[in-house]
């Protein structure tokens, strides 16, 4: 099995995967905000976020909708885009039993 994956976004927020469970957390991890089943993970949306004239933004954003029994939402780096695409594979490998 999968050890945690923790991808760190910004305002201090985080999206926790611990073999089990996916937990979103605020405030550097003292407020844990949602928890749902691993089990229950449908689909993760990345959407690149622009400037207002539709240019990507430097340094580089990332929004992410995490859609399981509640939707979280994170916005990372491209650090954290990769995490995210880690975590995504790993709930799509548990979700078809391999």
């Amino acid at each position: 099995m999968t050890s945690s994956i923790e991808v760190s976004g910004a305002d201090g927020e985080s999206i926790v995967y611990d073999g089990a469970t996916v937990t979103k957390f605020k405030h550097q991890g003292k407020l844990e905000t949602a928890r749902n089943p691993a089990s229950t993970y449908r689909e993760i949306r990345i959407k690149e976020r622009t400037s207002l004239f539709g240019k990507p933004r430097d340094p580089r954003e990332f929004e992410v909708l995490l859609a399981m029994s509640s939707i979280m939402s994170l916005t990372v780096d491209e650090a954290g885009r990769s995490e995210i695409e880690r975590l995504a594979a790993v709930l799509d490998e548990q979700r078809s039993g391999g």
